[in-house]
């Protein structure tokens, strides 16, 4: 396990692989479901220091989930889009957490990976 890794769950495909290339660009290391594995198994084979969570994502967008990945000690971060708003605020006020509102909030990304994650090694 590696503070510096991270773990992307999205139902969109295009969306995990921007979010990755803005981890990337932080210095940091994205890691993404393998075919066909739950959000919980990604988390127990990444064990990661932050988790990012697309709102659309039933299962990970959900206190099943969080729970236990946050007992892991996982940071974690919620994204939704303006057509689930509702949905990512409802759970983040619930369980305590942040969530970013994209694209609308693309510019609180870097500074909340900052804030989430140690430095990235030199």
């Amino acid at each position: 396990m590696s503070r510096h890794d991270v773990l992307i769950l999205s139902a969109d495909t295009l969306a995990a692989a921007l979010l990755g290339a803005a981890v990337e660009l932080a210095g940091h290391q994205p890691h993404f479901p393998q075919a066909d594995e739950v959000a919980r198994a990604a988390l127990r084979r990444v064990r990661p220091g932050l988790v990012i969570v697309d709102c659309d994502h039933d299962h990970a967008c959900s206190e099943s989930f969080v729970g236990p990945a946050l007992m892991t000690g996982a940071q974690l971060l919620l994204f939704d889009s303006p057509r689930h708003a509702a949905v990512g605020v409802n759970v983040a006020r619930r369980l305590g957490l942040d969530v970013v509102h994209l694209p609308d909030d693309h510019e609180l990304l870097p500074q909340r990976l900052r804030e989430l994650l140690p430095a990235p090694p030199s």
